[in-house]
């Protein structure tokens, strides 16, 4: 199968498809034929020795976490998926994720995925998986977030901060939106009730509060900065575990709002819930689709924030 991989940390430039043997899943395990993957921060950031705890370190290494495609092989003890069905989901972010989803195949166990709704495309599929989790499990599990909550979304031009703002919205939250350039534009497509651009002067310093729930998808932000806005039992949500945020986590223990940081799992559950948004309208921002060859310049592209949305790698 072709795959691309790199035979070292350090750069983008390393990437290269190769042909790799096909993978054979073992207990518990399904093959995908992969039909659509999806750029992630974190492929770029693995690849550059960044966060080498996201992936094993074994090379050649094949990077992907996002895919959508059709089941061809499926190992022991695995009975709810059949070889055919077409299924998305995402692999870990974790060292016992071995090969990524940069390939024309993916093993992934059966706790990874969930089956892709008739009349959803495999392009919006791998685009929804991994964002779309990261915006559940924030906003309803960390945030608590229920109907008629305030809520702050950052980063809307990108895959999880867009998508969080049409997560919050259904679960029923007002929601304003942080961001800049195209951003300001997408955000109301999505469900934005108020935009405000970073870029403005004062504009992100007349926001008041009190918030239920701020989603920094952007890690732009620290909950020190925003505590004085957050309601009682509010939550401030980063996406980058940091040295700051350790500080934060500590200091929020001695105050009314919460500190936490949003680790995405695959949960079924949850894929199943995207897929049902998905077939009832749903829409992730695609910034263009790519080849293979293709994923070291759109990481670029995505390292400097110059994407819209969503990069979706074409596979199959």
């Amino acid at each position: 199968m072709r795959a691309l991989a790199t035979d070292r940390y350090g750069e983008l430039e390393g990437l290269k498809v190769i042909e790799m043997p096909v993978p054979e899943p073992g207990a518990g395990e399904v093959r995908v034929r992969v039909v659509a993957s999806a750029l992630n921060p974190a492929d770029y950031k693995v690849a550059l020795g960044k966060v080498k705890f996201l992936h094993a370190r074994n090379f050649p290494m094949v990077l992907g976490y996002d895919f959508s495609g059709t089941a061809e092989a499926v190992g022991r003890d695995v009975n709810d998926v059949g070889v055919g069905a077409d299924v998305f989901g995402f692999v870990p972010y974790s060292p016992t994720n071995r090969r990524g989803a940069f390939a024309e195949a993916v093993i992934a166990r059966v706790d990874q995925l969930a089956a892709k709704p008739q009349g959803v495309s495999h392009i919006q599929a791998a685009a929804a998986a991994t964002p779309g989790a990261t915006a559940i499990q924030s906003l309803r599990d960390l945030g608590r977030l229920r109907a008629g909550m305030k809520v702050v979304v950052t980063g809307v031009s990108g895959g999880v901060g867009s998508i969080g703002v049409a997560i919050a919205k259904r679960l029923g939250g007002h929601v304003v939106a942080i961001g800049s350039g195209r951003g300001l534009q997408l955000a109301p497509e999505m469900g934005a009730d108020v935009v405000v651009d970073r870029k403005q002067d004062g504009a992100v310093n007349s926001l008041v509060g009190p918030y239920d729930v701020f989603f920094d998808a952007a890690a732009a932000y620290r909950w020190s900065g925003w505590r004085s806005r957050l309601s009682r039992g509010g939550t401030f949500i980063t996406t980058l575990p940091s040295l700051a945020f350790v500080v934060d986590k500590l200091s929020s223990y001695l105050s009314s709002s919460r500190c936490a940081v949003a680790m995405v799992k695959s949960k079924p559950a949850d894929l199943r819930l995207i897929g049902e948004w998905l077939s009832g309208g749903l829409t992730v921002p695609v910034d263009r689709t790519i080849s293979l060859a293709e994923v070291p310049e759109n990481l670029g592209r995505l390292e400097r924030g110059e994407v819209l949305g969503r990069v979706v790698v074409e596979i199959g």
